[in-house]
């Protein structure tokens, strides 16, 4: 390899991270549930005092963690690129061309629109289950959360209810204060004698909650930083935290400020789904297996998951039908096929919330040809002034994927507010099916990053999505005019363009295979 060639790969590797910093049910009825008593059921989940710790501020800048995350981006980069013997990945027209296979049915073709949904047709489903690996289970209770103070006010009386067990998957705890607190309160957890399980990425947590982590693990809780056993630079960016097998929160949301709105001035705008019902199990199942194969061939002699059937069926139920999905690229991708196989479901309009849209062959081609069909396409993403300082290389390649969209008639949308970031990732389809948690429509999702998300049938609880769907939309700057989408790159974007989002050279017309 040239050292022009490693250079420009070690500044890829750089910009190209993800963002660093990252029927209803009152909470009285999960208290209730949960057996506390009417004291406990007023009082708020509780607070711990920083004590001086260094946690009463935003999580400071870990220059050697931040250097360690960079030299395995580097390294990944290199191997996906395929520069050295017995390296590379496929290629994201490779993926794409898998998806679109997997994605469009001659059983079932995608529908003008107009027509019923095909959502409502019981094959299609079947045959959507078939396609992403993930069946649909029955008898859900689910409920959308809305930004950080409804998750974490859920998840912090989740923790504080706890009886049995605490299973917690987490791209990062932070050292600010909700890091801090979600740290008091699951050690206290311990102390009590429940099961408290807690995995975070270990690449990411060189710099981001050293203290926190330190802090339970010498408490006693069980803290696992899960790493690829395949591809050592790969990151695990997966959301979800279980409480004693009936309840499940999975999104966007890590242990941190900008996440809960516990302290600051930058509040991120983020949503998380609370489930109770078949689909917790399936959710223990999925993060049970990551856990127990990561003990197994690491050896790391913690205590395994038992992933065999229900432990508790004492769930609160509901209607929808619910399908957790987990993606370990670049070899499989059910998620990117649950999202573009619902594209092609559609019939009336997709609504699409994600932080960071960069689409790959695939995605862009999915909502051509949805637009071909008639149906209305809506996309918010972030603004350059929104979008966090460690997401701003990727605003150009971001615009230069939305302007043929855009051209389409796709209506567009941007976040506003200086730095006040859009984190949400779902998606619904016609008022039927919604798709949440914490996958980017970004390349690193098909090369890098772990994730899951929820696959969701039912009208009332997608209608609740959509609802917040149109507050953000009303709170945001629709495009008008595709020259607002076209800007000047840098030097940097640039070089991501040609180097890291190749795969935008180049967009499929509706119609391609």
């Amino acid at each position: 390899m040239t050292n022009k060639k490693l250079a420009i790969a070690l500044l890829v590797s750089c910009v190209a991270l993800p963002s660093l910093a990252g029927a209803q049910s009152s909470l009285d009825e999960l208290r209730e549930a949960a057996g506390a008593d009417a004291a406990a059921v007023a009082a708020p989940a509780p607070t711990f005092e920083p004590s001086g710790q260094g946690f009463d501020g935003p999580e400071p800048v870990s220059y050697a963690g931040t250097a360690v995350t960079l030299w395995h981006a580097l390294g990944t980069q290199i191997a996906d690129l395929g520069w050295l013997p017995g390296t590379g990945a496929p290629s994201f027209e490779e993926i794409s061309k898998r998806v679109i296979n997997a994605s469009k049915s001659r059983t079932y073709p995608a529908r003008q629109a107009g027509q019923p949904s095909l959502f409502t047709d019981p094959g299609f489903i079947a045959e959507f289950e078939q396609a992403t690996g993930a069946r649909f289970s029955q008898g859900n209770y689910t409920r959308f959360l809305i930004n950080g103070e409804a998750s974490f006010e859920v998840k912090d009386s989740l923790i504080k209810n706890a009886r049995k067990s605490l299973l917690i998957s987490s791209w990062a705890f932070y050292d600010d204060k909700t890091g801090y607190e979600a740290a008091q309160m699951l050690i206290a957890k311990h102390k009590e004698g429940v099961d408290v399980k807690v995995m975070i990425d270990g690449i990411v947590a060189s710099s981001h909650g050293k203290k926190v982590v330190k802090l339970m693990k010498d408490a006693g809780v069980t803290v696992l930083e899960h790493s690829d056993l395949d591809r050592s630079g790969d990151i695990w960016h997966v959301k979800v935290m279980i409480a004693d097998d009936k309840y499940a929160v999975a999104g966007g949301m890590n242990f941190g400020d900008v996440y809960s709105h516990k302290a600051g001035s930058i509040l991120w705008r983020d949503t998380d789904v609370l489930i109770s019902g078949p689909g917790v199990i399936e959710a223990k199942k999925l993060l049970g297996g990551e856990w127990n194969s990561q003990v197994s061939a690491r050896k790391l002699g913690y205590k395994s998951i038992d992933v065999r059937g229900p432990q508790n069926a004492d769930f609160d139920g509901g209607a929808s039908r619910v399908a957790v999905v987990l993606q370990n690229p670049p070899k499989t991708s059910p998620i990117l096929t649950s999202i573009v196989k619902a594209m092609y479901g559609a019939t009336r309009n997709i609504n699409i919330e994600n932080a960071y849209f960069v689409a790959i062959p695939a995605v862009t081609q999915a909502v051509l040809e949805a637009r071909a069909r008639g149906v209305e396409v809506n996309i918010l993403t972030n603004s350059k002034e929104s979008i966090d300082s460690e997401g701003k290389p990727i605003v150009d390649a971001m615009a230069k994927c939305l302007i043929p969209l855009k051209q389409a008639g796709v209506n567009i949308y941007l976040k506003q507010g200086n730095m006040q970031t859009l984190h949400s990732k779902f998606m619904t389809v016609d008022g039927e099916f919604a798709d949440i948690g914490s996958y980017n429509l970004h390349p690193r999702g098909e090369r890098i990053d772990s994730e899951v998300n929820v696959n969701i049938l039912d009208r009332q609880a997608v209608a609740q999505l959509d609802a917040a769907y149109a507050r953000d939309l009303a709170a945001a700057k629709k495009v008008v005019n595709v020259k607002e989408l076209e800007t000047k790159p840098g030097l940097v974007s640039q070089i991501m363009s040609q180097f890291f989002y190749a795969q935008l050279s180049q967009q499929p017309k509706p119609g391609d295979r």
